[in-house]
């Protein structure tokens, strides 16, 4: 009786940290996909802006083009 309570011990145990090394990439993942969809979500709202408030930021039209074109990936703090 006792050699199977430590044998499940043993493979809840094994579950249990199995899930650990999953659950870290997994949230790395998750984490990198939501950074790429607030960089797309930024840069569309940057080329909604008027030229007023592009001038008030001190960008140019050139500037938002250049930045929205660039594809989701592409993080600038990763630099």
């Amino acid at each position: 009786m006792e050699r199977s309570i430590i044998a499940g011990r043993s493979t809840l145990q094994a579950f249990g940290h199995g899930l650990g090394r999953v659950g870290l990439p997994l949230s790395r993942a998750t984490a990198q996909l939501r950074r790429w969809r607030q960089l797309s979500r930024d840069r569309a709202e940057l080329a909604r802006l008027s030229d007023a408030c592009l001038r008030d930021i001190g960008l140019s039209r050139a500037d938002v083009m250049l930045e929205s074109s660039r594809p989701f990936w592409d993080d600038p703090l990763k630099r």
